[in-house]
């Protein structure tokens, strides 16, 4: 079986080839504009300060984990040769002093200096927050690199926490790999298959999931495989194939959908205190802001192939993937569009923001939504 990963969504015809007509951005400019902000801090060289900044950072996953932790690994060793060992990222796993949803405002406060996180995670307290982390038919890793660098989406995202008063300064730091659709227990052929159905989800995903009439539950991801072998749950969402593969799902569960179109991306955001970062000099900045663009163009090319692989695999351990109908594709799209227009009511920023960035998709070169992976 081959897989197709969320680079393939795009025609053919476009891929290697810059668009120059008027108001299109080249899907590639912004990318080679990451490698030329490195070559800057390179030529710098060391020596950036007599005494090494040290920074404790919490991450929000175990760094053993592929494609979603190791890149805050990545991210300390990167910034530790740079700066010539004037920069240390301490990093704290999860649970070490910080929980993962005590990063924001534990960085806001000052109790620690930064974190390592996707903003999906404050979404319940700032609901733009999931426009910046990854959201329902969203854009993929290329597309955000676009936004951020071509666009407004750098401006807009740390606009979004000034305007929450969070004393923090925000980098876009590593695209995590885009999920796919779930774990099944049984098949979905039609939208009225989903009345009913027990689905382990939340965030706006699971919104629309609702919307469609699924019964949305909250199961801790260490119980899932308990929760499927009990018959708790008919489906879940969980995190990207490289780490459902990771904690075993395939035992519990041998149907995955994909794409995973309830969040084509992930994106991972360091978080440094306002004053901390005031507190920098300007090479020290740009060492981190350096390191950030490189993990983003890294972890870009990188993440297509660990997805699609953990997916080859996990065929070849028995579980069946299939894509989505058309027709269970268009259901959700459209539940999507009323779940965006109903937190726009609710919330000007996060409509401001959701603007903003579909103008701006608009002007691209046509892609179809894109996924985690999907199936021939």
């Amino acid at each position: 079986m081959v897989f197709r990963t969320s680079a393939l969504w795009r025609k053919k015809s476009e891929v290697g080839h810059d668009q120059n007509q008027e108001g299109v951005v080249p899907r590639t400019r912004a990318a080679f504009g990451l490698g030329a902000a490195l070559l800057i801090v390179l030529r710098a060289g060391p020596g950036i300060a007599a005494e090494p900044t040290r920074l404790v950072m919490p991450v929000v996953y175990g760094t053993h984990l592929p494609g979603l932790g190791e890149p805050a690994a990545r991210l300390a060793k990167l910034v530790k040769q740079l700066s010539g060992g004037a920069i240390e990222l301490d990093l704290k796993q999860p649970g070490d002093g910080t929980e993962p949803q005590e990063i924001l405002d534990k960085v806001s406060r000052g109790q620690v200096d930064a974190g390592f996180a996707t903003a999906n995670f404050w979404a319940a307290k700032v609901p733009a927050a999931a426009l910046f982390g990854g959201f329902p038919f969203g854009p993929d890793a290329k597309g955000y690199v676009d936004w951020f660098f071509a666009g407004n989406g750098l401006k807009l995202y740390q606009e979004m926490y000034d305007e929450a008063e969070l004393n923090v300064h925000v980098i876009p730091c590593a695209f995590g790999g885009s999920e796919a659709s779930g774990w099944f227990a049984k098949e979905i052929r039609k939208p009225e298959d989903l009345k009913g159905f027990r689905m382990r989800g939340f965030g706006l995903g699971g919104r629309v999931m609702s919307r469609l009439g699924a019964n949305t539950v909250l199961v801790p991801g260490g119980k899932l495989g308990k929760a499927f072998d009990k018959h708790e749950i008919d489906g879940a969402e969980f995190l990207t194939p490289a780490v459902d593969e990771r904690q075993r799902l395939q035992d519990h569960a041998k149907l995955i959908y994909v794409p995973g179109w309830h969040q084509p991306e992930t994106v991972f955001e360091l978080l440094i205190n306002q004053d901390r970062w005031n507190a920098l000099d300007d090479q020290q900045q740009a060492v981190l802001d350096t390191a950030c663009r490189a993990m983003l163009l890294a972890t870009l090319a990188e993440s297509p192939l660990l997805q699609g692989q953990a997916l080859a695999d996990l065929a070849k351990d028995g579980v069946r993937v299939e894509t989505w109908s058309d027709e269970m594709m268009s259901a959700f799209r459209r539940a999507w569009n009323v779940v965006a227009q109903e937190e726009g009511s609710r919330d000007p920023f996060f409509k401001k923001v959701f603007d903003d960035l579909e103008k701006f998709r608009a002007g691209q070169p046509s892609a179809e939504p894109s996924s985690a992976s999907s199936a021939p």
